[in-house]
């Protein structure tokens, strides 16, 4: 997959992410990355947070790491989607190859070791899946 440029994303409605990871270290590196590509990022370590933030400034994706100790994502995913019905629920695991009747509130599974470019190219992809017009209206 080819290197994507911010800039385009820039000129974009900036979309939001809430970006959910247990460990912190991680979690500044996807944020810094994410932002690097023009997408407000909203980082939390907590499911509590996680659900606060999405009641207030509704995500356009939630993006959540598998190796959440004693999480069920899916659960989580449904949790936030009762607030923001149009968000977009990412796992990022090294099993992505996740049989679409073993899920229901998680909306894809992404390879989590990939490289930044590719990460930022297929959270681009989700996003324009779902078109200009089934995201929330916030502008950040």
């Amino acid at each position: 997959m080819a290197a994507t440029s911010p800039g385009v994303f820039m000129r974009l409605h900036r979309k939001a992410i809430l970006c959910l990871c247990h460990d912190a270290t991680m979690l500044q590196v996807r944020r810094l990355l994410l932002e690097h590509f023009g997408y407000k990022v909203w980082p939390t370590r907590s499911v509590e947070d996680a659900t606060l933030l999405a009641e207030n400034v509704c995500p356009d994706m939630l993006l959540m790491d598998n190796n959440y100790p004693g999480v069920d994502l899916e659960q989580v995913a449904e949790q936030i989607k009762q607030v923001c019905p149009q968000v977009i629920a990412v796992v990022l695991s090294p099993y992505f190859a996740v049989h679409d009747s073993s899920r229901t509130a998680v909306d894809r599974f992404v390879p989590r070791d990939e490289e930044p470019d590719a990460l930022a190219a297929r959270i681009a992809e989700l996003f324009a899946e779902r078109g200009p017009g089934e995201f929330s209206s916030h502008v950040y």
